[in-house]
């Protein structure tokens, strides 16, 4: 899976905001700091955490790991965190065939956009 450059950037800017995430096998990470001392067998610091207790060995604690890591989610994490937000799929649809995400292969990345909008403003 590649994940683009803008794709990254949107997934610190979601973290900064307070997207709530719990590290589990399936999801897709950037690794910054970096913990992994591996080349990434995808791209650019992303890996894929397929057992969570070689990322814990790493980090040592679930917090640093949640700390370090910029999660990444799939399209079909962020479609439920945006049902989750309240998101109609309608909204959804709409949205995605203004923006021509299909015709243009920026899909996901229009998804993180609209998580961002959805996401509660923090105080």
């Amino acid at each position: 899976m590649r994940y683009s450059a803008e794709e990254i950037q949107l997934a610190h800017e979601l973290k900064a905001a307070g997207l709530p995430w719990q590290p589990e096998p399936g999801h897709f990470v950037w690794d910054g700091e970096p913990l992994i001392e591996h080349d990434s067998p995808f791209h650019d610091r992303v890996f894929f955490i397929l057992d969570l207790k070689h990322f814990l060995r790493r980090s040592e604690s679930m917090d640093h790991l949640i700390a370090s890591m910029v999660w990444l989610p799939t399209w079909q994490q962020v479609r439920e965190l945006l049902a989750g937000l309240n998101v109609s799929a309608d909204v959804i649809q709409s949205r995605l065939i203004e923006s021509k995400a299909l015709a243009n292969g920026n899909e996901r990345l229009v998804l993180y956009q609209m998580l961002m909008e959805a996401l509660p403003e923090r105080s």
